[in-house]
C-alpha cells in the first residue's frame, strides 16, 4: 500500500473531505497530489497532519511495517531492553540465548553491566576488540556498534563513524543496513547534544538524514532529525513540541 491510499483510508474512516484533513497544514490541492501518489509528503508535515487529527504515528506506520528475520527480531528484542534500561528483560535474553554469535552474547554480558553500574573501560576496550578483530564489516557488526557508542571518546567516536561512512554504500545496502546506518547516525547526534559538541560532523549527519527519501520507512527517522535540528539551533521549544508528539506516539 502506497502511503497516499494509507492517507485517504484514514481520512474517509473519519469522514473527513481532503480540504479538513489538510487544513492549516498544506493546501487541498497539494494534499490530493499526494493521496493519488503524484507528490510526496515531508515528514514534518505528515506529524503536523497526524496530530492535528490526534493519530498515533506507529500506528500509521503498522501498515508499511516488513517481516524481519528471527535474527533481526532477536536483536531488536536487544535493544530495546537496553533502551528502556530493562536489565530483567536483557537478563532474561541472555539466559535464553539460542544463536552461537559470540560476540552477541558478550555484548548482552555488558549491557547487563552497564546498566547495572558495573561495567569498566577495560570490559568495553576488550568488548571493541572481539567486535573488530575479524575486520568485519557487516549488518551485525553495525548492530553491535550501535549498543557500545557511549563508550568512546568524542575523537574515536567521529572516527567509527568516518569508518561507517566509508566502509558502507548506503545505495547498494540492504535495508536493514539501511535503517541500522540511520540509527548509529541519529544515536551520534544524542551523544554530541549530550555532551555539548555542536562540531561540524553533526551538522553533516544532519544534512545527509534530511535528504532521505520520504517514504514511510524514513518518517520516524526523518521527524528525530528535525528534533535535533531544533536543538542543535537553540530552538528549544519547537524541539520540545517535536518530543511531546514523539512522546505520545
Amino acid at each position: 500500500m502506497m502511503i497516499g491510499e494509507h492517507f485517504k483510508r484514514v481520512r474517509n474512516s473519519k469522514n473527513l473531505t481532503q480540504e479538513q484533513m489538510a487544513a492549516g497544514i498544506v493546501n487541498r490541492s497539494f494534499y490530493s497530489r499526494v493521496e493519488n501518489g503524484s507528490s510526496s509528503i515531508t515528514a514534518d508535515n505528515l506529524m503536523k497532519i497526524l496530530y492535528k487529527h490526534g493519530l498515533a504515528m506507529t500506528e500509521f506506520l503498522r501498515d508499511f511495517d516488513t517481516s524481519e528475520s528471527n535474527i533481526e527480531t532477536y536483536q531488536d528484542k536487544i535493544t530495546v531492553a537496553y533502551i528502556n534500561k530493562d536489565i530483567l528483560a536483557l537478563e532474561d535474553i541472555y539466559l535464553h540465548f539460542k544463536y552461537e554469535d559470540v560476540r552477541t552474547k558478550r555484548l548482552l554480558k555488558f549491557l547487563i553491566a552497564e546498566l547495572n553500574g558495573t561495567a569498566t573501560r577495560k570490559q568495553f576496550k576488550k568488548l571493541s576488540y572481539i567486535f573488530f578483530k575479524q575486520n568485519k564489516w557487516d549488518e551485525e557488526t553495525l548492530w553491535l556498534i550501535f549498543h557500545i557508542m557511549d563508550w568512546y571518546e568524542m575523537s574515536d567516536l567521529r572516527d567509527l563513524i568516518d569508518s561507517v561512512i566509508k566502509k558502507f554504500n548506503y545505495k547498494n545496502s540492504t535495508e536493514r543496513m539501511k535503517q541500522l546506518m540511520i540509527r548509529i547516525a541519529i544515536r551520534y547526534l544524542a551523544i554530541c547534544f549530550k555532551r555539548d559538541k555542536d562540531d561540524s560532523k553533526a551538522k553533516d549527519i544532519i544534512n545527509c538524514l534530511k535528504s532521505l527519501p520520504n517514504t514511510a520507512d524514513m518518517r520516524m527517522y526523518k521527524i528525530i532529525t528535525v528534533y535535533y535540528d531544533k536543538l542543535f539551533s537553540h530552538k528549544y521549544d519547537e524541539a520540545s513540541d517535536i518530543a511531546n508528539i514523539l512522546n505520545n506516539i
